[in-house]
């Protein structure tokens, strides 16, 4: 997992820097001068300055898209800002200058409700049986086709509308918990996660099996 800043300080972005240190984790900048591949793995959060957005920063809907938290980095705080930010899809807001305390709260809590990438590889086979090395259990045609569409995009979110259609029409709130659960029963380790407004993402990796 890593951390992503766009248009901080100078200042703002060495704290972050050294919190992201401190928690473990790698920090990447966006920058407009030059065509960085971000690091590996999946986003855990990214640090937006508002005031300071520049055209070609990624937006709002395509860091949570990659799955990633948002936070509006706001000059000033208040009410007013607040609330714009919160409807314009940001996850938390914190105020200019960055304090290291708080950021190192903010990144260890959001590492600790947030799965480890390095979950065990799930097998789907053409029978209707999802398996771990552990444990199987079976699937249906609805569920079976949800897993595929969320392990065809790797740390993406996907949309709710997208699922719906996968799953043939079926409620995606019921197909998704009773999968959540057959995990849990399989020991997979593996995780789906539900972004408030955007969809769901699968923390771990489904390969087709035979029949």
């Amino acid at each position: 997992m890593y951390a992503l800043a766009q248009s901080l300080t100078a200042s703002d972005l060495e704290v972050l820097a050294d919190a992201c240190a401190e928690v473990g984790l790698t920090l990447h900048v966006t920058d407009p001068e030059a065509d960085h591949a971000p690091p590996p793995g999946a986003l855990l959060v990214a640090f937006h300055r508002v005031a300071a957005a520049r055209p070609d920063d990624l937006s709002v809907e395509d860091l949570k898209g990659r799955g990633g938290y948002v936070v509006a980095v706001l000059d000033r705080i208040s009410a007013t800002d607040v609330l714009a930010a919160v409807s314009s899809g940001f996850s938390f807001t914190l105020a200019s200058p960055l304090r290291r305390a708080r950021l190192v709260e903010t990144l260890s809590y959001l590492k600790s409700v947030t799965p480890s990438e390095n979950t065990q590889v799930l097998t789907l086979d053409g029978k209707g049986s999802l398996s771990s090395p552990a444990k199987s259990s079976p699937v249906t045609d609805a569920e079976a086709n949800l897993l595929r569409l969320l392990s065809d995009r790797p740390g993406q979110i996907v949309s709710r509308e997208e699922l719906t259609e996968a799953t043939g029409g079926e409620d995606v709130n019921k197909v998704t918990s009773v999968l959540k659960q057959k995990l849990l029963d399989i020991e997979s380790g593996a995780k789906l996660l539900k972004i408030p407004h955007l969809g769901f993402r699968l923390v771990g990796t489904v390969h087709e099996g035979g029949n």
